[in-house]
């Protein structure tokens, strides 16, 4: 059964977001596993969704049916992106700037060269096995556009870096790609955000949380304050125990029994078997009231065009679908 909170109680208006203090520069791959910035000590992230729909989307869409989801994306605290692409444009708030820019991997529904030079970010972080690669096609669309192009900067797992006051620490996901550089294979990256108390866990795109993700952020119910000094002592990247307090997941309605996109992508009931497994070990703990966002909802699957109160309707608590625009606190 749904409570009675309204989650217009967590919804922040774009005229209430304020400009967040500027972001120091991180220099080098050598400096992003040792910042030199200190995480703030202020709880709670202001999340605005540029974009909550997976692959597909066409600007005619949106004109047949304004529910349409663009390509998924995040703008936090009003100074960092999480994904980017050329739909996400007309969705930051007036006079946004961003200065950072993660992503998650290569897939044109997430990256987008030309668009992240255009937003004008600083420092661009993608996982070690793909940095070669994006620092040659961000040079190159650059080149292009006549701008100058972001610093591209490798970030290898488990290895955290502080931006405007936040700690971003990626962790593998379970989603492929077609792209190889030097014989590797790219890796996808999740994040795991944090700022003073809070711990936002961003999951898309992939198939379920890999064992050693969930170990990176401190997540693994199989890993108790009791056996964790063993792991502590031999120098693993196993965190300590510590519930996210905040999580966003895809959901890209893989329930089809013939869909292949199981291996690398997550259904609403893989989320929901996920966060109450979280929740049941006390590894996910949210302030009273807040909920679970779905992103990445598949178009041309069951969602295809709904608003997200029809789709919230279908959904188990403490699930609730984002939409383009929506802005929240998570704490």
């Amino acid at each position: 059964m749904k409570n009675n909170i309204s989650r217009r109680n967590f919804i922040v208006s774009s005229t209430a977001l304020t400009a967040m203090a500027g972001c120091m520069a991180t220099k080098s791959a050598e400096k992003a596993a040792a910042p030199a910035q200190e995480m703030s000590k202020e709880s709670g992230i202001r999340v605005r969704f540029l974009g909550s729909g997976a692959a597909g989307w066409k600007p005619e869409m949106a004109k047949k049916n304004p529910h349409f989801r663009r390509q998924s994306s995040v703008l936090l605290e009003n100074k960092v992106l999480i994904d980017f692409t050329m739909c996400s444009f007309d969705m930051l708030p007036t006079d946004c700037h961003p200065e950072v820019l993660f992503q998650t991997h290569s897939h044109g529904d997430h990256y987008n060269p030309k668009a992240a030079v255009k937003s004008g970010v600083k420092r661009m972080y993608v996982q070690e096995t793909w940095a070669d690669a994006a620092r040659e096609e961000v040079g190159q669309a650059a080149a292009e556009l006549g701008l100058p192009a972001p610093e591209v900067i490798a970030l290898p797992f488990g290895k955290p870096v502080v931006e405007c006051g936040m700690r971003f620490t990626g962790v593998p996901a379970n989603h492929s790609t077609s792209r190889v550089t030097n014989g590797v294979l790219e890796r996808t990256s999740l994040y795991l955000v944090e700022k003073g108390a809070s711990r936002l866990l961003y999951a898309t795109d992939t198939g379920g949380i890999l064992g050693d993700a969930a170990r990176m952020m401190g997540i693994d119910p199989h890993i108790k304050e009791s056996n964790f000094s063993r792991f502590a002592a031999s120098g693993s990247y196993v965190h300590k125990p510590q519930a996210l307090t905040a999580f966003i997941m895809e959901a890209t309605d893989t329930d089809l029994d013939e869909d292949f996109r199981i291996f690398v992508h997550s259904s609403v009931q893989a989320v929901s078997r996920i966060v109450n497994m979280l929740i049941k070990n006390k590894r996910l703990e949210l302030p009273s009231g807040q909920h679970v966002y779905l992103t990445h909802l598949g178009l041309g699957d069951k969602y295809r065009g709904w608003p997200s109160e029809k789709i919230d309707k279908e959904l188990p608590e403490p699930l609730r679908a984002a939409y383009d625009g929506l802005e929240l606190v998570l704490g």
